[in-house]
């Protein structure tokens, strides 16, 4: 069942439906979707490569049948396949019960945040960031950049913000809430050490395939197919340390 042979991303460009949020119990909780990591290419054989309604209208006629979902993978840099079951059943909203929003994956692995260190009693330390195991990947607002991360820290100041935080010790994103405080008694408006920048990524994870050359996934349904692409060349090497935090985009939508 699973796929050995190198192959190269599917005809379409670098452009993708970008996976944030993912419902609990849901079509894509359970086919194995996850969010940040995955962006979903095509459905059966229909390449997804331009923002329309193409993805609702494929979701609709797929409605409680099995359907082939091919993903790009920026944790493990591959493309892998799974099967998903569109149902309106399932007690959430959508389809999929997933938020995704349709743009590029070229680079999408390098737009993460390394928190070095966490300073006790800390705004960072009182949200559950975790030194050097975690990653911020996400937040309520879009990050094109890393200077991004300054801005909005400090338009948040005493304001709850939302991260969407990958962790290597579990292998899994959480939501947290962390409150900017610079008056908190130590140094920045979070108490913690920031990385940016090459030396600072997740390092992609090692493929272990199962017996059927499937990728086990942290889910209840283990359905997936993994196919192998080169990893681009990239030429960015500028790291940076600070002690602040970020976020990700908002323009994205919720499928059905």
């Amino acid at each position: 069942m699973g796929i050995s042979q190198s192959s190269i991303v599917p005809d379409g460009g670098a452009s993708g439906y970008h996976v944030h949020g993912i419902q609990e119990n849901s079509p894509a909780h359970h086919a194995g979707l996850e969010p940040f990591f995955d962006f979903i290419l095509s459905i059966g054989n229909t390449r997804l490569n331009r923002e329309n309604d193409l993805l609702k209208a494929l979701l609709k006629a797929n409605v409680e049948k099995a359907v082939r979902l091919e993903l790009w993978s920026t944790k493990a840099l591959r493309v892998r396949e799974l099967e998903v079951v569109p149902s309106n059943m399932w007690g959430g909203q959508g389809l999929l019960g997933a938020s995704v929003r349709f743009c590029s994956f070229q680079g999408a692995h390098e737009k993460v945040w390394h928190v070095l260190d966490v300073e006790s009693n800390s705004p960072a330390a009182l949200a559950g960031l975790q030194a050097h195991q975690d990653f911020i990947v996400g937040a309520d607002q879009v990050l094109q950049d890393s200077e991004d991360l300054f801005t909005l820290i400090e338009s948040n100041e005493g304001k709850p913000l939302k991260l969407l935080v990958y962790n290597t010790g579990t292998d899994l994103c959480r939501e947290l809430v962390v409150t900017p405080n610079g008056a908190w008694g130590g140094e920045g408006s979070l108490g913690c050490g920031i990385g940016y920048g090459y030396l600072h990524r997740i390092p992609s994870r090692p493929v272990n395939l199962n017996s059927h050359g499937a990728l086990p996934l942290p889910t209840p349904d283990d359905n997936s197919r993994t196919r192998e692409i080169p990893p681009g060349h990239h030429t960015e090497v500028n790291t940076f340390t600070s002690h602040l935090s970020f976020p990700f985009r908002r323009d994205h939508f919720t499928d059905g």
